[in-house]
């Protein structure tokens, strides 16, 4: 039997076995341990000389970082209406109160006396007045300036007195007459005219305030009154 010889050769990272033995081993049942030994030896070396495994990578790192959420919120502020100025309205001058004819128709006794116009004329005044009676004929006694307690007059702006220089109901004139009065007969439905003359009034008059008339019916004596009256002319 030939002796066993073993052989060992490196290069590199390899290892070789060169195994010599007998061509008789093979056939005993030390081949087998022979070859198992053989075969532990091969894994040895591999295990020695073997690359390292590469490095498994690492799980990724989970890095958590802080969010900061900011919620704005919109406020809505009134916008202040400014207060506009006040307007100033302009002063206007007052303007003058021009008389009207207060009392225009007055009813008395039967009669509608219905006032006309007062005009002025170099210091003279000449008033109109209508009057009719609607129901019946009647007898009208009017009074021009017959004494001092029974006497018709007028009131100019500036309080001055006036007496008729003359009175005309329709043609019935109070200067024919010696008691300075005149009478006229009226019949239903008809109007006529009556006609007051003032003479010698203030040249600063410009309205008269109030025109009375001092009139009788049957006895009954009673007055007539036109206020705040324009003179026109």
């Amino acid at each position: 039997m030939y002796p066993t010889k073993k052989f060992l050769f490196l290069s590199g990272a390899v290892f070789v076995f060169f195994v010599a033995m007998d061509v008789s081993a093979f056939e005993d049942k030390s081949f087998e341990r022979q070859q198992s030994q053989a075969n532990e030896g091969f894994d040895d070396l591999d295990r020695e000389f073997a690359e390292p495994e590469a490095a498994k990578p690492l799980p990724p790192k989970v890095i958590i970082k802080e969010k900061i959420i900011v919620i704005e919120k919109h406020v809505l502020v009134p916008i202040p209406i400014p207060t506009p100025a006040p307007q100033v309205s302009p002063v206007l001058p007052t303007p003058k109160t021009k008389p009207s004819t207060r009392g225009r128709l007055v009813v008395s006794n039967g009669y509608r006396f219905d006032f006309q116009s007062c005009v002025l004329s170099n210091r003279n005044i000449e008033c109109n007045v209508m009057v009719r009676t609607p129901n019946n004929d009647k007898t009208l006694i009017l009074y021009p300036h017959y004494n001092v307690n029974l006497t018709s007059s007028a009131f100019d702006n500036l309080g001055n007195q006036y007496y008729p220089s003359s009175t005309l109901l329709g043609n019935k004139d109070s200067r024919s007459n010696r008691n300075r009065s005149v009478t006229g007969r009226l019949i239903q439905g008809i109007t006529t005219k009556i006609k007051i003359y003032f003479e010698n009034v203030s040249s600063e008059t410009s309205s008269i305030a109030l025109l009375e008339l001092q009139a009788e019916d049957n006895r009954k004596r009673f007055k007539v009154q036109f206020r705040n009256i324009a003179l026109g002319g």
